[in-house]
């Protein structure tokens, strides 16, 4: 995949191109196409081109990355104005029937990605719709360059992964939010010294999960009979936290599904 628009330039948009261009991917064969003027600002900072009407240049891959509301009209216009695009859609929810049926020729699929992908630790679930075998191992090796990739089988599984990896970053981000007030409390306002802190706490629960993958034994590790951890277990599972946010994922998932629905 050499040249690539982003129908619209919003967080994910910035993210992934942020991503990309960390990985080396050339700026100057990525373009957008936006009229929000702060996402205009914010891509024309990282000095990308807007991509006009009577552009002339070659696409070889239109990535979808519209509010769901918006999602079929700029869809429509893609196909009005370029003859067989091919075509990734990160809208929530919408079904690849409601794209395909305007065009069984094109080649479509859905991915979900989150914002990790920024900082090339993106995770993006994949449903191939109707791309050919050859161009869909371009496209996951594109999307390899901001992370890993996941193909799903079914594209039932792209409203859980949309609940749980793609909202993902702001569930950890909320809880942050707790360790920063503490963190706060006992570093007189330092809040870049609470940043620092969080965010080394952060990459080591990383580490440690790829050395162990047993939650339960990283859990125990840490935490000694009758310590400072377990009372704060305890009180987590008194409280049913777990429960809690088991029940907000699914809250999520749900609305996934309901975004489908409505469009």
């Amino acid at each position: 995949m050499k040249n690539v628009v982003f129908y619209g330039g919003g967080s994910i948009s910035q993210a992934i191109i942020e991503g990309l261009i960390g990985s080396g991917f050339n700026k100057e064969n990525i373009f957008y196409v936006d009229r929000n003027s702060t996402n205009n600002k914010k891509l024309k900072k990282l000095k990308i081109r807007s991509f006009k009407k009577n552009n002339k240049t070659k696409v070889d891959l239109f990535i979808l990355a519209v509010k769901p509301k918006d999602a079929i009209d700029a869809y429509k216009e893609i196909l009005d104005q370029h003859k067989n695009p091919k075509v990734i859609s990160l809208v929530a929810g919408i079904r690849s029937k409601k794209y395909i049926n305007f065009d069984k020729k094109i080649e479509f699929l859905r991915a979900m990605p989150n914002t990790s992908s920024k900082h090339g630790l993106g995770i993006t679930a994949v449903f191939n719709s109707s791309f050919t075998k050859n161009n869909l191992k371009k496209v996951l090796i594109f999307l390899n360059k901001v992370g890993i990739v996941i193909t799903v089988d079914k594209e039932s599984k792209i409203d859980t992964f949309t609940g749980i990896i793609g909202s993902g970053p702001a569930y950890f981000f909320h809880l942050l939010k707790s360790y920063e007030r503490k963190l706060l409390t006992i570093s007189n306002g330092d809040k870049k010294m609470v940043n620092e802190v969080m965010s080394n706490l952060m990459k080591g629960v990383g580490m440690s999960i790829e050395k162990n993958s047993n939650l339960d034994n990283l859990i125990r590790a840490v935490a000694s009979k009758k310590g400072t951890t377990e009372a704060g277990l305890k009180y987590f599972k008194s409280n049913k936290l777990g429960n809690i946010f088991e029940k907000g994922l699914s809250a999520a998932i749900k609305r996934s599904k309901e975004i489908s629905n409505e469009f």
